[in-house]
C-alpha cells in the first residue's frame, strides 16, 4: 500500500506571473503529466492524503486525515491504513525508477530514502508498525515539539537515537538516492522545467 501525503500547509505559487504554474506544487507538469497523477501511476493503488478540493480531482483513491498541519501529524493521522507493507510518498516529489524499483525490491523491514538535503519516502512492514507508532508519538509528545520539526527526517532522526533537532546523519536504515526531485518552491520546480523535458 502507498499513501502519498498531499496534505498540509499547501504552499500557494505566484501562478499569475508565470502562465501555466498552478496554485499548488502537487499539480506541476512532469513528462507530460500532472504530478500527483504521475506518482499515482508509478505506484498503483495508492491513496492521495489530502484535505485539498484541487489535489483531490487528480486522485483515484483519497483520504482525509483528522489533522494535518504537517507532514508527521499527517502521516500519524493515516496509522488506520498502515496494513502489511506500508510505504510513505510524497506528494511533490518526482520519483525517479531506481527509487521506485528499491521501494519494489525492499526486503528489510524499514528503510527510509533520501539524500543529504531530503527525504522522499519510507517503507516498512507491519511488524515495524508498533515501533513507527511509538516514535512519533516520542517525537509530537516532546517538550520541545513545534510543528516545524515535523519532517521525515525528525522522524529518522528519533528512531535513530539522534537529537531530533540537531543536523541529520545518515546511518541505519537509510539508502541515498539521487534520481529525486521535490519541489518545495516555485523556482525550484521552474529550473528544472527549463533544464529538464517535462512535456511528452
Amino acid at each position: 500500500m502507498g499513501l502519498i501525503l498531499a496534505a498540509g500547509n499547501q504552499t500557494r505559487w505566484n501562478y499569475k506571473e508565470y502562465p501555466g504554474l498552478p496554485k499548488i506544487k502537487q499539480l506541476v507538469e512532469v513528462e507530460g503529466q500532472i504530478l500527483i497523477e504521475r506518482i499515482q501511476e508509478q505506484f498503483p493503488d495508492s491513496i492521495v492524503v489530502t484535505h485539498d478540493k484541487e489535489i483531490s480531482k487528480h486522485s483515484k483513491m483519497v483520504f482525509k486525515p483528522a489533522k494535518h498541519g504537517c507532514t508527521i501529524e499527517t502521516l500519524f493521522n493515516t496509522h488506520t491504513l498502515w496494513k502489511g507493507w506500508v510505504t510513505i510518498l510524497l506528494g511533490d516529489v518526482d520519483y525517479g525508477q531506481r527509487t521506485i524499483n528499491l521501494l519494489e525490491d525492499q526486503k528489510e523491514i524499514l528503510r527510509f530514502y533520501g539524500d543529504r538535503g531530503e527525504i522522499y519516502a519510507v517503507k516498512w512492514h507491519e511488524d515495524v508498525t508498533p515501533l513507527i507508532h511509538y516514535d512519533i508519538n516520542r517525537l509530537i509528545s516532546h517538550e520541545d515539539w513545534v510543528p516545524k520539526f515535523g519532517k521525515l527526517w525528525n522522524l529518522y532522526r528519533v528512531m535513530c537515537g539522534f537529537d531530533y533537532r540537531k543536523e541529520h546523519k545518515m546511518k541505519k536504515y537509510f539508502t541515498f538516492v539521487n534520481d529525486c526531485m521535490d519541489f518545495d518552491t516555485q523556482e525550484q520546480y521552474l529550473k528544472y522545467a527549463k533544464n529538464k523535458r517535462v512535456r511528452k
